[in-house]
């Protein structure tokens, strides 16, 4: 029988971790591999990060990250959202997967792989989410079989309705980043592979693209400075 993971208390999901992908701390979640019943999953929780960041900024994170994963529900190369124990954390979809800098026991066919990943970025886009982090490495991971799963939308931004020109200007430009990650995972991993094709981050709309690309880490760094002890 398949678990009912929304019967789970937050106490009794912690209680049945299994081994921790990021210890929680600053402005940083725990992030948890849960298995009950032979099953797993992963817990995102912000109530593992310092006192008052969780309690002021965890639920909006909490909250956006649950937003974009409902929106992608239909795909499989982004996580499942499978519950929300409380206001500050989240439980989704397991995929076994290595991250794409850290390959050790999956062997990868570039040629292969990266139309998929620029597939995965096409689909999340079409549904109106643009990923926004994707160049950081740490976010792209890669399956036995060879396909991306990409994960950690906290930085993500959706697509407004079509009358709000500003949001609509914005998602264009978050999702002209997502396609710069291509270029920068190639020149790390196949530089061969490059082509005229390939979007360069300097490219991106020149400078209003690059500052909106900046955005969300400047926002992150002062987060940090006002909530962490």
């Amino acid at each position: 029988m398949s678990v009912s993971w929304t019967d789970y208390s937050l106490q009794e999901l912690r209680a049945h971790a299994i081994d921790s992908f990021r210890q929680g701390g600053g402005t940083r979640p725990d992030v948890l591999l849960i298995e009950i019943n032979g099953e797993k999953a992963v817990l995102k929780d912000q109530n593992g990060a310092d006192k008052w960041f969780g309690r002021l900024i965890g639920p909006i994170l909490n909250w956006r990250e649950c937003k974009a994963l409902s929106k992608l529900a239909s795909l499989d190369c982004t996580p499942d959202l499978l519950a929300k124990p409380d206001r500050r954390s989240f439980l989704m979809s397991y995929h076994a997967s290595e991250q794409i800098t850290h390959l050790k026991d999956i062997k990868v066919d570039w040629t292969l792989f990266f139309p998929k990943m620029i597939a995965a970025i096409e689909e999340i886009h079409a549904l109106g989410v643009a990923h926004n982090d994707l160049r950081n490495p740490t976010n792209t991971l890669v399956t036995p079989d060879g396909d991306p799963i990409l994960v950690d939308m906290v930085a993500c931004f959706c697509r407004g309705q079509a009358w709000n020109l500003p949001s609509q200007w914005i998602f264009n430009k978050f999702t002209q980043v997502d396609r710069s990650a291509i270029r920068k995972l190639k020149s790390r991993l196949a530089p061969e592979l490059i082509d005229e094709n390939d979007v360069d981050a300097q490219d991106i709309a020149g400078r209003p693209g690059m500052w909106i690309k900046g955005l969300g880490q400047v926002i992150r760094k002062i987060s940090r400075k006002l909530f962490t002890n």
